[in-house]
């Protein structure tokens, strides 16, 4: 296959014992949302698979995709749905750090979602995605972004060295297959006493909430403490703390300091101590994909009897539901559509299947009565959204259940 290479060895640790969690079979690329003439394509399939590396703890797919296939036609905005979570972050690092004057570089910027309101707040902002067209947004706001890849070879010259008070990234670090070239890029590019602040899917949510939706070729990565604590301090940098966040349906905040220190925070330590019994336990992670294959059957014979009653149709069209829909028995024979805010994406389809992505306006003009919610970690927010008529709401996370109101829904008191 064109652009696809098999993991020969962990990329975090160069080990190459690995117990296989998880096996998806051929699936699309969650990025990809073709139009009508390019539906019966089948470039954009591969395998997939989920490791867990028996020595360093990394989770990671068996396989990736060339970084070019991924990024180059990119269609997804930070700052549709998540503005008010980057504003929120550049206070939360101002409060921390007083980022006036200071040099920042953000890995992965989309749009300069976070950059421009750290900008507003005097840092000397600057940012580095792959993603032309993306890259194209963030430089119209007056954003100095750099169009193109980070690691140690792209930013490893005199130019970069030291340059830095803190780098960031968000929802960034589990997509680049080189994971060791970046974070000795990083820590190149860092000041000796600077930090690395980013944001990632928690492997722990995945797990337990059973997020086989979350699982594709662009995540190379899923992330736990013990695993990057591993990754980090291979390169003489420490986690010096890290937050819990219910974004993505599950996240943490990490921040690693450019110094080894002696003592790793205890903090971090207990964390690890937790991880051993669960997350970074072989026996513990065994019973994963048999979780999952119940769950995605147990959705199948809802959505058959659902469909014997009610016109059906989803909301939001992420990459979340391109997995979904590929992964369960949905098509257009049971969903007419699914909507969708991004203007992007309307025209478009859901990868591998003939299902149409609408604005909200072809929703309030048509017959559905039941909406399946994809973009499940904004339930409450979409439910409140389509009060202009009365749907029945489909939701597959934490658990399955149907509801009719904001308050019937069970399990998301932290998302």
């Amino acid at each position: 296959m064109i652009g696809y290479k098999l993991r020969d060895c962990c990329a975090g640790c160069d080990n190459n014992d690995f117990l296989t969690i998880l096996e998806l079979g051929e699936v699309p690329l969650a990025g990809v949302f073709p139009l009508y003439e390019e539906l019966e394509s089948t470039e954009n399939i591969y395998p997939l698979n989920l490791l867990f590396c028996k020595k360093c703890g990394l989770v990671q797919t068996d396989s990736f995709i060339e970084p070019q296939i991924l990024f180059e036609d990119y269609r997804y905005v930070s700052s549709v749905g998540l503005s008010n979570h980057f504003k929120d972050l550049a206070n939360i690092l101002n409060d921390k750090y007083d980022v006036k004057g200071l040099n920042i570089l953000e890995i992965g910027c989309n749009d300069g979602v976070l950059l421009e309101p750290l900008s507003k707040l005097g840092a000397k902002v600057e940012g580095v995605d792959p993603a032309k067209n993306i890259v194209k947004l963030a430089i119209d706001k007056g954003l100095k972004v750099h169009d193109g890849y980070f690691n140690d070879e792209t930013f490893g010259n005199d130019k970069f060295k030291n340059k830095y008070d803190l780098v960031l990234s968000n929802n960034t670090f589990a997509h680049i297959p080189d994971i060791q070239s970046v974070v000795r890029g990083i820590k190149h590019v860092l000041k000796p006493d600077g930090d690395f602040i980013f944001e990632v899917h928690y492997l722990d949510s995945l797990i337990h909430g059973k997020q086989w939706d979350n699982i594709y070729h662009e995540h190379i990565f899923y992330h736990s403490i013990t695993g990057l604590n591993n990754l980090f301090s291979k390169y003489d940098m420490t986690i010096i703390d890290f937050e819990e966040i219910p974004i993505h349906s599950g996240s943490i905040r990490v921040t690693v300091t450019n110094s080894k220190l002696i003592n790793t925070p205890q903090k971090v330590l207990n964390k690890i101590g937790d991880e051993s019994k669960t997350i970074a336990n072989l026996e513990y992670l065994k019973s994963y994909g048999e979780n999952v294959k119940s769950h995605i059957n147990d959705f199948n014979d809802t959505i058959q009897e659902l469909q014997k009653n009610h016109v059906i149709a989803g909301y939001g069209a992420s990459g979340r539901a391109n997995m979904f829909c590929n992964l369960t028995s949905l098509n257009s024979d049971v969903v007419k559509f699914i909507v969708d805010e991004s203007p992007e994406r309307c025209g478009r389809y859901i990868a591998n299947t003939d299902i149409p992505i609408v604005d909200v306006e072809t929703l309030k003009n048509s017959d559905v009565d039941l909406l399946i919610i994809f973009a499940w970690n904004y339930s409450k927010m979409i439910i409140e959204k389509t009060q202009f008529k009365k749907f029945k709401y489909l939701v597959a996370f934490p658990t399955i259940q149907v509801v009719d109101t904001v308050d019937e829904l069970k399990g998301f008191d932290s998302i």
